[in-house]
């Protein structure tokens, strides 16, 4: 097996650092648009059930 050098390290954390941040940017992303869709009345029905047990609506 081979030894490998730091500049490897160094490479896959890169990598590994990268992915990590495109993941975090997609569920940011994922999680500001499901913010604003419970904004519109009419998804907010659709997706969620408690508006309609409360009293009074929003």
């Amino acid at each position: 097996m081979a030894k490998r050098s730091t500049k490897d390290y160094t490479s896959i954390s890169d990598h590994v650092t990268r992915v990590l941040q495109f993941i975090l940017v997609v569920l940011l992303a994922a999680m500001l648009l499901s913010q604003l869709a419970l904004q519109i009345p009419a998804v907010r029905l659709w997706v969620t059930g408690v508006d309609r047990l409360e009293g009074a609506p929003f």
